[in-house]
């Protein structure tokens, strides 16, 4: 299974890009005769809210513990909800951000299944859809295409966003990261990168903007550590998706073309 996603171009998915999604499942939500919506914590939570106020339907959380692969509701009241909408014959919306290959969403629809009981009652949507995706979401936009970045995994570093695909396959090296990163090494302005900011390739530019550009073009780093400040400049016009890192003092400062 390829978990390379920084081999794939990078595509923001902003939240203007959500807001248009939600919006265009709306007529096809009032059709399946929606009457619950159901947002998985935390990545399900920002899509499900615009969805309840579109439809004037009512909004509630799934929590679920990856340790543990546990779904549950904490609001009781919800059950009442539900029990309504299996008697009106109204479908339940479970909304999370990411359909991936691990368990977070196939847990939680089980969950919702074991006592909704009627699989056509239960409607599942998603941000971002995979090709090697467990849940088969009925609403979803494709991004087998692209690596897809949502607005709250933008400040995401850890491995920890990998929780799924290591229960799934258990195959992540331990180098591997949510983010791939670069160092651009510059004579007259060097970098000072402490030892837990690890770099995946370093590069040294010797003026030729160019051979540079091109080859971070090959690379496709997402993050890039560089202290010159007109290469800097270079960089958030070629790469305005890239996070770019000035290093001083043994701090680093994040500047991108999209702040």
């Amino acid at each position: 299974m390829n978990t390379e996603f920084s081999r794939l171009p990078v595509y923001f998915y902003g939240y203007d890009d959500i807001e248009t999604f939600c919006l265009s499942k709306r007529e096809q939500l009032v059709r399946e005769n929606t009457g619950l919506i159901l947002g998985i914590l935390r990545g399900g939570a920002i899509p499900a809210l615009m969805l309840s106020q579109m439809l004037g339907l009512p909004v509630d959380f799934v929590h679920y513990d990856r340790r543990e692969a546990r779904a549950e509701i904490n609001n009781q009241k919800v059950f009442a909800l539900v029990d309504a909408c299996i008697e009106q014959g109204k479908t339940i919306l479970l909304v999370d951000d990411v359909a991936g290959v691990g368990y977070t969403l196939a847990n939680c629809y089980e969950y919702l299944l074991s006592f909704v009981k009627d699989e056509s009652l239960i409607r599942v949507l998603t941000l971002v859809h995979h090709a090697d995706s467990r849940t088969e979401a009925d609403h979803y936009k494709d991004c087998s295409s692209v690596h897809a970045i949502l607005p709250w995994e933008r400040y995401v570093t850890s491995r920890q966003c990998f929780d799924d695909f290591v229960k799934a396959e258990a195959a992540l090296l331990e180098d591997q990261r949510y983010k791939k990163t670069l160092a651009i090494d510059d004579s007259a302005y060097p970098l000072n990168l402490k030892q837990e900011w690890r770099v995946d390739s370093r590069l040294e530019f010797t003026g030729d903007h160019h051979s540079l550009l091109q080859t971070i073009e090959t690379v496709g780093p997402e993050e890039i550590y560089c202290n010159n400040e007109c290469l800097i400049k270079v960089l958030l016009k070629a790469f305005p998706f890239s996070i770019i890192y000035k290093t001083i003092n043994n701090k680093r400062y994040r500047i991108i073309a999209l702040d």
